[in-house]
């Protein structure tokens, strides 16, 4: 049986920092994954807490959030620890050449898909849309063949945002693609890969410079590099002599997977041992202390024994959920979660109801040490803390939390082993 100090299980955005945390604290540390996890869907932005229950904007989340009560994990976890864990990531993605902005005290403003805003509490210095109130004249640009990216659907939601305060306008650009690529629709994946061979970044400027004014800024698709890097970004804004801005995007997204390759490097570097393809299956339990879990690796059964086991599988998209009728479960500890038998009282008749649906929050009860409790509230398995998406008592969809959740519960995992 392999055997270290922490085993974490997931490899998604939770389960990285845990793990990248945990070995920080000089322990040895083994990470379970699977898949990927939904670091695409997310957009590589940290959304801390974006909307009330009320479904109100949020403009300090720091603050917002002490008004939370138990379950949800920020009132579990405490304002200073989820300011704490904020500083630790601005400190991890500052140390891996790729920092974010933001501190948590005020929400930023992210330019979506569609031409609005979103408020997001950490993110990529490209997407943080300040740039865009302060500039005169506005250029949406897109690329020709790229799919999923409507800039005239921004420059319109932009003109219906700012009124008649500035000017909009949108332009495409073409790029000289390898043989065969001229005739499919590409991806922003292809895009980004393709600015950062030679010549190409200098193509794009040489189609813009006409339309640079004073005072302008531009609004790109997330496609600025495909590495956790500014360097495409900031050789093409001094190129231009302009702000440029990167949106949000639909998945996979290019930010999700520059922050998704930030965390595994940095991963390796500090001396986490991940392995892939590990589908944990269940785990040894005695007196409520877990001894071992067990996976499956390309056909053969292994054991990984720790002192310590945290739990980052993520909900029921992930698998770390396992949903039945009238039942929801946890799929490692196969820990039996709180929910009404009558899956027609787990949510409301339509998605969109202006409030967070109750199946949303449905998932692994802890205490303020994050480990897994019963209904009332004994711990059921002392050596082992949960993170991320597993988490009971909040609608990250809702309130726009879900990756804020994510940091704080992994930093509050990590120091409490």
């Amino acid at each position: 049986m392999e055997r270290s100090d922490v085993v974490v299980i997931g490899g998604g955005i939770a389960g990285l920092l845990a793990a990248i945390w945990s070995a920080e604290r000089g322990r040895s540390v083994r990470l379970l994954t699977y898949g990927q996890g939904a670091l695409t869907v997310a957009g590589g932005v940290v959304d801390l807490y974006g909307y009330t229950p009320e479904g109100l904007e949020v403009t300090q989340p720091l603050k917002a959030m002490e008004k939370l009560s138990a379950p949800h994990p920020y009132a579990l976890i405490g304002r200073e620890k989820v300011e704490a864990a904020v500083r630790a990531f601005l400190e991890l993605t500052k140390a891996a050449g790729y920092p974010y902005t933001g501190d948590g005290n005020t929400n930023l403003q992210i330019p979506t898909a569609i031409g609005t805003f979103k408020p997001s509490g950490l993110a990529p210095l490209s997407l943080d849309g300040s740039a865009l109130l302060e500039a005169e004249h506005i250029l949406v640009v897109g690329f020709k063949l790229l799919k999923d990216f409507f800039p005239e659907l921004i420059a319109n939601g932009c003109r219906k945002y700012f009124g008649p305060d500035k000017t909009v306008g949108e332009r495409l650009v073409e790029l000289d693609f390898e043989q065969g690529q001229g005739f499919r629709d590409v991806s922003a994946l292809d895009v980004a890969r393709e600015l950062e061979k030679e010549g190409q970044l200098e193509r794009v400027a040489l189609q813009l410079k006409s339309s640079i004014r004073p005072k302008t800024a531009l609004i790109f698709p997330p496609v600025l590099g495909e590495k956790p890097s500014y360097s495409v970004w900031n050789n093409l804004k001094t190129a231009l002599d302009c702000d440029i801005v990167e949106t949000s995007s639909m998945p996979p997204s290019v930010t999700g997977l520059r922050l998704d390759r930030l965390l595994y490097d940095y991963a390796r570097r500090v001396g986490v041992e991940i392995v892939e393809k590990a589908h944990v299956t269940d785990a040894v339990v005695k007196d409520g202390i877990c001894l071992s879990v067990r996976t499956q690796n390309y056909g053969r059964t292994l054991s990984y024994g720790a002192t310590h086991f945290i739990l980052a599988t993520g909900g029921v998209f992930g698998g770390g959920l396992k949903a039945g009728m009238g039942y929801l479960k946890e799929s490692v500890f196969n820990l039996e979660l709180d929910v009404p038998p009558d899956q027609a009282l787990w949510s409301y008749p339509h998605l969109f109801e202006g409030k967070a649906q109750p199946f949303a929050a449905y998932g692994v009860k802890v205490n303020a040490k994050l480990q897994p409790v019963d209904a009332q509230g004994e711990v059921l398995l002392h050596n082992v803390r949960v993170a991320g998406r597993s988490l009971g008592g909040y609608d990250f969809c809702f309130e726009k939390s879900g990756n804020g959740v994510a940091l704080a519960s992994a930093y509050c995992a990590s120091q409490s082993l």
